[in-house]
């Protein structure tokens, strides 16, 4: 059988339609403040006259990372272990709260997977924990770490959950890795990538100068399955579609929310005025920061990443960045969240 974390989440939800389209049952974590409506709209949208039964297939079951003894409980006749359960913040406040998620309740899952006899453990990580070079803007899985200015709280914490599932793997897990670049796919619109659609949509005015590399949600749940059903072992793979501006990215958004797309720039003069006011007015209101130190820094920031080793090992074709939009443009449209 099948464990899942973060079932609620964007990969999490997207992975647990991949999994159960092909007639697996898997058992899916969630906390007990979490909620299922968003994961059933996901089924019902890829698809709509079988997403019910479908959606029986998984059998949900209260649970924490930070609780080893609930983990073990949950991992009973487990096989293969699929981890997306994360917590994605650059609010200062919620720094500590993160790195206890991401780091001791990875080092929690692998602990429990050890002592359970789990076969396989496929860990969802991120390009923020590959680094970013001294030079240039190329990125691929022989870049090695550094401690750098340039490393967000997030990038550090990503970074300890992958050390912790290597020690894994040092210890006698089989594991692997994928590090995806910004997903794009149907989720919650106040979380994740999804956020950033639906800000265009609402009349995003500016955007930046930066640029990153983009995958669509589906392409990360369809090679987690299949990396983690083959034979490799203790290997991390970059999945990433394409490389482009946030100025192109906002544009594609616009065109399929058909809304006019953001146009002010705003350079890193600007950005560093807006992170700081918007500071004030956290403080003030006591809402968190639309715009922070860290997003205003990355916002502005210019790095490309290869997706050659997955395209290469796996064959690997990825969505266009276009589809991506267009299909998470055509879920919003039709389900109101």
């Amino acid at each position: 059988m099948i464990l899942l974390t973060g079932g609620t989440g964007l990969v999490g939800s997207h992975l647990l339609y991949e999994l159960t389209a092909a007639g697996k049952k898997v058992r899916a974590i969630k906390r007990e403040a979490s909620h299922t409506e968003i994961v059933e709209k996901i089924f019902a949208w890829y698809n709509p006259e079988g997403y019910a039964e479908q959606f029986k297939l998984i059998d949900w079951v209260e649970g924490n990372v930070s609780d080893i003894f609930s983990l073990r409980e949950a991992l009973k006749g487990i096989r293969h272990v699929y981890h997306c359960a994360a917590v994605v913040s650059f609010v200062p406040s919620e720094r500590p709260q993160m790195l206890k998620i991401n780091i001791e309740g990875t080092a929690n899952l692998v602990n429990a997977c050890l002592m359970e006899n789990v076969e396989k453990l496929c860990h969802c990580s991120s390009i923020a924990a590959v680094g970013r070079p001294d030079k240039g803007t190329w990125v691929d899985e022989s870049l090695i770490w550094k401690t750098s200015r340039r490393n967000s709280y997030y990038s550090i914490s990503k970074f300890g959950a992958e050390r912790e599932v290597w020690r894994g793997s040092e210890e006698g897990l089989s594991v692997v890795i994928v590090n995806p670049s910004v997903i794009i796919g149907p989720g919650d619109p106040n979380r994740s990538s999804a956020r950033l659609f639906t800000t265009v949509k609402d009349g995003l005015r500016f955007y930046s100068s930066g640029a990153t590399g983009f995958v669509d949600v589906r392409d990360v749940a369809r090679a987690m399955k299949i990396l983690t059903e083959s034979e490799i072992e203790n290997e991390r793979y970059i999945l990433n579609s394409e490389n482009m501006s946030y100025k192109k990215l906002f544009e594609i958004f616009a065109h399929h929310a058909r809304v006019k797309p953001p146009f002010f720039k705003a350079g890193k003069a600007l950005s560093e005025i807006a992170w700081r006011m918007e500071k004030v007015r956290s403080l003030v209101t006591g809402s968190n920061p639309l715009i922070t130190k860290e997003t205003a820094k990355s916002a502005n920031s210019r790095y490309q990443f290869s997706n050659e080793k997955v395209t290469g090992e796996l064959g690997m074709k990825f969505y266009t960045i276009e589809e991506a939009a267009a299909n998470t443009a055509g879920f919003f449209e039709k389900f109101t969240i």
